[in-house]
């Protein structure tokens, strides 16, 4: 529960979550937690720090909260903004091992794309464990002693958190648009664009498990959600008596930028699909080099979409669900064997070392590196 002197901070995060906002770092109290107590580690964003303490409330636990510059944990890990450094750095800076005498740290499953666990025993002697990959199954995982069930691995996209990335994206545009349009046509006008807008975000990820946002065919749900839109701002112009050709071009305009907003990376934004910009004309693919699998399965743990399966009598990983691959390359970092690598069209490989080393830039370049 949210107290009434924080409700403005609540809503930033909420409203404006797409952007980066720094919790302070360190070791935090949940409850009232003993030397045996679990510790759960995540980034700095503010938003996850609220609903950690939020579902561990009434729980004795310990957070540890490494540096991520202010961003979600896996938008973090992937973009090489909160790596093993960072959380070894947390362990030390904090001096945990002064704190408790267990020595595990629970980490969020979805910090593998950027997290090898092995760095961090080797060089605080912490042994690292996946916890679920969504963090309101802490508490059942917590319940039975720690333990991850298959269907937590999963990662879930319900009705409430895409109404909730809607706003994400909803907000900001509407911050920018409404005060550019109100004094150049008018409050009424600016009003009517700012619900087309919203109602277009909406919309979509209301609508997104039904809809094609893959593939060529995703330029047509694109223009069809922007003729709804436009077509929603017109009919609430015409029943404010705004009707000129100016007020309706404008309603439409809004409609149409804040559609190429959104489609500039709509399914990055997903813990669905893979990102436009990441594999823009030159699609990539898991591949698994099956001579160097040992079966030690740590690719099956961190896998958000399913797509790796345990065959146990021959004691090797099978790629089963290719399609519901999005590219994270978790299983490629946690590997021990460097059994998987990325393939792409053009026939270019690229290797574990190379994703282990490098992280991806906003434009989908494998450009950042990462120091070892």
């Amino acid at each position: 529960m949210t107290r009434p002197g924080d409700l403005p901070g609540y809503l930033r995060d909420r409203l404006l979550g797409m952007f980066p906002h720094r919790a302070p770092t360190g070791l935090m109290r949940v409850g009232r937690p003993g030397r045996r107590s679990p510790v759960l580690v995540t980034g700095n964003f503010t938003l996850t720090v609220r609903r950690l303490r939020d579902v561990l409330r009434g729980r004795d636990a310990w957070l540890l909260i490494a540096n991520s510059k202010g961003i979600n944990v896996w938008c973090a890990a992937g973009g090489g903004h909160l790596t093993h450094h960072d959380i070894i750095s947390a362990i030390r800076v904090s001096r945990l091992a002064e704190e408790v005498d267990r020595r595990e740290v629970i980490l969020p499953q979805l910090c593998a794309t950027g997290v090898e666990r092995r760095r961090i025993t080797e060089a605080t002697g912490f042994k690292p464990r996946w916890g679920p990959a969504r963090l309101e199954d802490l508490p059942a995982f917590l319940d039975r002693g720690e333990r991850v069930i298959k269907s937590e691995r999963f990662m879930r996209f319900p009705a409430w958190e895409r109404l909730e990335m809607a706003t994400l994206w909803a907000a900001p545009m509407l911050l920018v648009a409404v005060p550019i349009l109100a004094p150049a046509f008018g409050a009424l006008t600016a009003a009517a664009a700012g619900l087309a807008m919203a109602a277009l975000a909406y919309g979509l990820f209301a609508l997104l498990p039904w809809l094609q946002i893959k593939g060529r065919r995703r330029f047509l749900t694109f223009a069809v959600f922007a003729i709804a839109a436009a077509l929603l701002g017109s009919a609430t112009l015409s029943a404010l008596g705004e009707t000129t050709p100016a007020h309706l071009a404008a309603v439409a305009g809004a409609s149409a930028l804040a559609m190429g907003v959104l489609s500039i990376d709509l399914a990055g934004t997903t813990p669905w699909y893979g990102s436009y910009i990441n594999t823009f004309q030159n699609e990539a693919r898991i591949e698994l080099v099956a001579d160097r699998c040992a079966g030690a399965a740590e690719c099956v743990q961190v896998c958000p979409r399913d797509v790796l399966k345990m065959n146990g009598p021959r004691r090797k990983v099978e790629i089963r669900n290719p399609d519901q691959c999005i590219q994270c390359g978790a299983c490629i970092v946690q590997c021990p064997e460097d059994a998987l690598r990325f393939g792409y069209d053009d026939g270019r490989v690229v290797e574990a070392a190379t994703i282990r080393r490098t992280r991806m830039n906003l434009l989908g370049r494998r450009s950042i590196e990462v120091r070892e």
